[in-house]
Order: C-alpha cells, then sequence, then structure tokens
C-alpha cells in the first residue's frame, strides 16, 4: 500500500509569512491605542478616587488635607507637574500616593493648579480646579476631572481647550 504524504511548498509558506506580518502590522497600532486609552480611563479613574479619598479624609481629620503633585511620593512639587505622581497629605503625613503616569499619557492643570485643599467641611476654598488627562498629542481623547469649590468631584470629556492644552502640555513640561 502506498501512502502518499503531502506538504506546504515554500512558495505556500512564503505568502503565509507575508499574509500574517501583514495582519500584524494593521494590528499592532490598534493594540496601542486601545492600551493608551485605557490607561487614560485608569489614570482619570484613580485621580477622581484620590480626590474623593482626600475630602473624606479631611472630614474625618477636620480639615488641612491636600492633594498635590509629587516627584519623589513623599512631598508636593511645585509648578504643576501631575504627570510625575500626586499624594494626599494631611500636615506632613502622607496618606496616599501614586505613582508617575505612563509616558503615553498628558497631563494639565487649570490655571496651574500645583494643590488642591480640603477644610474640615469637605470644601475647597478657592476656585473650581480642572485636571485634564490625555493621550499625548491627541487632544480628542481627554477626560477633564473637576473638583468644584463646593467639593464636589465629577469627570467627563474636556472642553477643546483644555484638550488641546492637555495634548501639549507634557512637551512643556521637560
Amino acid at each position: 500500500m502506498h501512502r502518499s504524504q503531502r506538504a506546504f511548498t515554500l512558495t505556500e509558506l512564503a505568502a503565509t509569512a507575508l499574509i500574517l506580518a501583514l495582519a500584524a502590522m494593521v494590528a499592532v497600532p490598534s493594540l496601542a491605542s486601545v492600551i493608551a486609552h485605557a490607561r487614560l480611563r485608569t489614570a482619570a479613574e484613580a485621580l477622581a478616587d484620590d480626590l474623593s479619598a482626600a475630602r473624606r479624609a479631611a472630614i474625618t481629620r477636620g480639615g488641612g488635607v491636600t492633594l498635590c503633585p509629587s516627584r519623589d511620593g513623599h512631598h508636593c512639587s511645585h509648578r504643576g507637574r501631575w504627570e510625575q505622581g500626586w499624594i494626599i497629605q494631611h500636615g506632613s503625613v502622607v496618606l496616599s500616593a501614586h505613582d508617575a503616569l505612563a509616558h503615553s499619557l498628558a497631563i494639565h492643570a487649570s490655571e496651574s493648579r500645583d494643590r488642591i485643599g480640603f477644610d474640615a467641611g469637605g470644601r475647597s476654598p478657592g476656585t473650581n480646579a480642572t485636571i485634564t488627562l490625555c493621550v499625548r498629542k491627541r487632544p480628542a481623547t481627554a477626560i477633564s476631572v473637576v473638583n468644584s469649590a463646593a467639593g464636589r468631584i465629577h469627570s467627563g470629556p474636556a472642553e477643546a481647550a483644555s484638550a488641546a492644552a492637555c495634548s501639549r502640555s507634557r512637551e512643556n513640561n521637560r
């Protein structure tokens, strides 16, 4: 009994490899975009959660709680460099620290706010603070986290001016 063997020719293997390479070239940029958007949503949620945590801590501790950008996770940085991370502190005690944002993300604070404080009633003296996060150089992705003077925190799509400022902000802060 004679068996015939079947195999792929070199041409068939090369054509299959070419098709797979083309498919990978199309899929990889899309995957990178999906990952960047997921990081953006996670960072915006973390910022909103930390603002809420700072407000709760101020109510519990009788005021004096601040959320501010921090390069080292121990002290507030000045000039609003939020992309380096941030901390929640009560006096000189750090209650919580958040690491730096992924390099693909940028952040811009309204009026270059470099700290947001809460009093014993959970209010945030001063004007509303808007912190906008976005994928670098992509203003359409921007999400703003807003803290009102009354201490209310909400997030949503950014206004055009904030989105544009965010998409440029990381390059300006180097």
